[in-house]
């Protein structure tokens, strides 16, 4: 019976190495996750009354590509430099969350509560994309201990509630409604007259 175990659980480490549907996974991952920081900046800029910090917003965009680029590249070629590298960009898009952190701090009490409550959600897409990266020995255990947090879909959906409630701030209200993540392009939310978001 062990035995048994033993080949299956090799058998499934195996396959889910060999697989490349983690990458797509990711990839919905940082669509939704980049955008909820940025929206985070602009929240904050809103907030203070400045303009928003475009820089780190860069950062943030071009960091998520490169995690891209590089899942990609490992799901093509598992070397360790592969690994390594990859694991590297998800350090770096971290120091990008704890970045945003300490730039949205604003003097509205409302608002502030708003910022904390989507950066504590949006903190938790590093736990995810982690979890879904295949057989990267300082993955490899987490990604069998942790699963993502959310799905896609429920990461939006509960990100776009926090979002649009109201803080008593009128440039923060008027602002948060046109910051909502959605799941599907602009073109499938066109063509089903919005039914889908």
């Amino acid at each position: 019976m062990k035995k048994c175990l033993v080949v299956v659980l090799s058998l499934v480490m195996f396959c889910t190495a060999c697989s490349t549907a983690w990458v797509s996974t990711l990839d919905s991952i940082l669509a939704a996750a980049a955008p909820a920081l940025v929206n985070i900046l602009e929240i904050a800029a809103a907030a203070n009354g400045h303009p928003m910090n475009s820089n780190l917003a860069t950062k943030i965009n071009g960091d998520a590509a490169v995690i891209k680029t590089l899942a990609a590249d490992f799901a093509k070629d598992g070397s360790g430099n592969a690994c390594q590298n990859l694991q590297a960009a998800i350090v770096t898009y971290a120091a990008d969350q704890a970045l945003v952190l300490q730039v949205a701090q604003v003097t509205d009490p409302n608002t502030q509560t708003k910022i904390t409550l989507l950066m504590a959600l949006v903190s938790g897409t590093v736990q995810a994309i982690t979890a879904v990266i295949p057989s990267c020995p300082a993955n490899a255990q987490a990604a069998l201990k942790a699963l993502p947090p959310y799905s896609v879909s429920s990461f939006t959906d509960h990100y776009n509630s926090i979002l649009v409630a109201p803080t008593g701030n009128a440039a923060v209200d008027a602002a948060t409604p046109g910051l909502k993540l959605h799941r599907h392009s602009k073109f499938v939310r066109a063509v089903t007259f919005g039914r889908l978001q």
